[in-house]
């Protein structure tokens, strides 16, 4: 092992040491951070056992804390191992779109690209711009002086009504781009933004993603490259660069939108399978998901003593008054304390119904509060 990976691997076990002396559970809206994780997970990969959710998210806490580390490590970059498709990880005469995931250091994409001498495009949303973008300037400038680079690094705002003809003239002069195709939570859609979105299949549940990468890859010809950032066990970075998905000339767009899109998802799923604790998307992936349509229970059937529907409702206290989180349709519920002690000590009631009243018994059931 080299001194300088040597030295790295104990920066990042410093880092562990002071992270291990944080009490979590301490911090502010630690609870409900959880409980929507938790719930992302469930509907994604249920066949992660609950019971392992918050040893998930506690890693994934820490692996922030790692990319934090390696966005102000200069050298971080030079110590990436690199897989697969390498050759495409250097500078080329014609430009690429890089599509990547907030996996693992998901920075460090862009650190080893600009230090191979590509002359690299960003593509960030406004608010990760405001609050990360001066920082990543600051580290290629960093970057540009240590290894005498004179090739360009440029950020440019996702959100802003220019992105897509800026990209376009980038693209066009030869510049590669790089973007995060699992989203941000403010590129999450909203209400008209339908024709922006196309859904394709993550696990269990479908998720609805922005099409314009893969527009813009078919409108100029230039292909897509999928590449998945990950941490071994043994705290090094690897940065995998997968086949390119590469336009068919004259094709129709939306069916290759489509066809890219569900491509770039299903390249991402076996690293996401190996390593679900180091995907930052788990915090917001459910502002992306597909409405399901809700099941209604009929009345007539409810049985004699319901219980409550831990499957599909958590208890927690917000700011110390009682809420009902639906872990299916992400809806909080303000609720009474006499409410809450009854869905935890429901089993020693003899009759709900007569407890809370017809209508209630009736809302709670309709809701699959109580099953």
């Amino acid at each position: 092992m080299s001194s300088a990976l040597r030295l790295y691997k104990q920066e990042l076990s410093r880092c562990r040491d002071h992270f291990q002396q944080i009490d979590l559970h301490k911090e502010r809206g630690y609870l409900m951070k959880f409980t929507t994780f938790s719930a992302n997970v469930e509907n994604i990969m249920p066949f992660i056992p609950r019971s392992e959710h918050e040893t998930l998210f506690q890693e994934l806490l820490l692996q922030q804390v790692f990319t934090t580390f390696d966005h102000q490590c200069l050298t971080a970059g030079d110590l990436v191992k690199t897989s697969g498709a390498q050759e495409l990880l250097t500078k080329l005469d014609s430009p690429r779109i890089y599509c990547t995931y907030h996996l693992g250091s998901y920075r460090i994409l862009t650190s080893l690209l600009f230090r191979r001498g590509v002359d690299c495009v960003l593509l960030l949303g406004s608010n990760a711009n405001r609050h990360q973008g001066e920082g990543m300037i600051e580290h290629a400038e960093g970057l540009r002086k240590k290894y005498n680079l004179t090739n360009i690094f440029r950020i440019v705002e996702a959100n802003s009504p220019s992105a897509g003809l800026t990209v376009l003239r980038e693209l066009k002069a030869g510049r590669s781009l790089i973007v995060y195709v699992d989203g941000s939570p403010e590129t999450a859609p909203e209400p008209g933004e339908e024709d922006k979105f196309i859904s394709v299949p993550l696990g269990d549940r479908r998720v609805l993603t922005r099409k314009g990468v893969a527009y813009l890859s078919h409108a100029t010809g230039v292909p897509i490259v999928p590449v998945v950032c990950y941490r071994q066990p043994d705290l090094r970075n690897v940065v995998h660069c997968l086949d390119p998905i590469r336009p068919i000339r004259h094709s129709d767009r939306d069916m290759y939108c489509q066809e890219a899109m569900t491509q770039l998802y299903k390249a991402f799923w076996p690293y996401l399978k190996r390593y679900p604790a180091q995907w930052e998307g788990w915090t917001y992936i459910n502002s992306f998901l597909e409405p399901e349509e809700p099941k209604r229970t009929e009345q007539g059937r409810w049985p004699a003593r319901p219980r409550f529907n831990q499957d599909r409702y958590t208890l927690c206290d917000l700011e110390k008054a009682p809420i009902l989180f639906d872990r299916r349709l992400y809806q909080t519920y303000e609720i009474t304390e006499d409410l809450r002690d009854l869905l935890l000590n429901i089993n020693s009631v003899d009759s709900v119904e007569g407890l809370v009243g017809k209508d209630m018994f009736g809302e709670l059931m309709e809701m699959e509060v109580l099953h």
